[in-house]
């Protein structure tokens, strides 16, 4: 009978070893035919010397921003002080080049949006002028329902302004920036997709890859 129970606790032994083997991550170390599963990238933060062209792609066009909005002229390139706070006309530290696009709504100039992105030597430049771009409204301030990039916020209503919201993101060396003025502004999350959008765009082109992402697809999905 002893040698019976040395037996089975030695089975039980072998078989718990192999279940703790089998279990040691959440996934399988491999998928049928020995490859690993695939899983999502995390989100890179921008870092690369990426060209005038990159941050002009990575501007939403026509029929890849939100509902409702067209590109007001065209997309053009953003000069130093333009990337700085908007009551200083002097070129932020570190700044390297930028690039923005103006939107009519409905054919309409009286109610505007815009998207700027501005290019930084290096993640501390860009992470000083992003506070001075979000200025000190701290209780207007709100944060995204998803967050984007290293830092993100948006500012609801800024000034003595109504149905408007301004949206500012810092990904690595470059920052983004989102006025919505009026029409749509009294929804953050037309902003909001934006923001994503664009610097999701910035992520291809960091990759190699052509810029596919548009806003109304970020609003899409962060609705469901």
């Amino acid at each position: 009978m002893s040698r019976i129970r040395a037996v089975l606790a030695a089975s039980l032994i072998g078989l718990t070893a192999l279940t703790a083997c089998s279990s040691s991550g959440d996934e399988p170390d491999s998928a049928p035919g020995g490859e690993k599963p695939a899983s999502s990238p995390a989100p890179k933060p921008i870092t690369g010397e990426l060209s005038q062209a990159h941050l002009t792609q990575a501007l939403l066009g026509n029929g890849e921003t939100i509902p409702g909005y067209t590109v007001h002229g065209d997309k053009s390139t953003t000069d130093g002080p333009y990337c700085g706070p908007s009551d200083d006309d002097s070129t932020p530290g570190g700044w390297v080049r930028g690039s923005d696009v103006d939107y009519e709504y409905n054919g309409s100039t009286v109610n505007m949006a815009s998207l700027n992105i501005c290019l930084f030597d290096t993640a501390e430049d860009a992470r000083s002028a992003y506070a001075s771009w979000k200025g000190q409204e701290t209780d207007k301030e709100q944060k995204p329902e998803r967050p984007v990039g290293d830092e993100n916020t948006l500012v609801i209503n800024p000034g003595a302004s109504d149905d408007t919201v301004h949206g500012y993101v810092r990904s690595g060396r470059v920052n983004i920036r989102v006025r919505i003025d009026g029409a749509t502004g009294g929804d953050p999350s037309g902003a909001q997709a934006m923001l994503s959008a664009a610097l999701k765009r910035l992520q291809q082109l960091q990759d190699g890859k052509p810029a596919t992402v548009t806003a109304a697809e970020e609003q899409a999905g962060a609705r469901q």
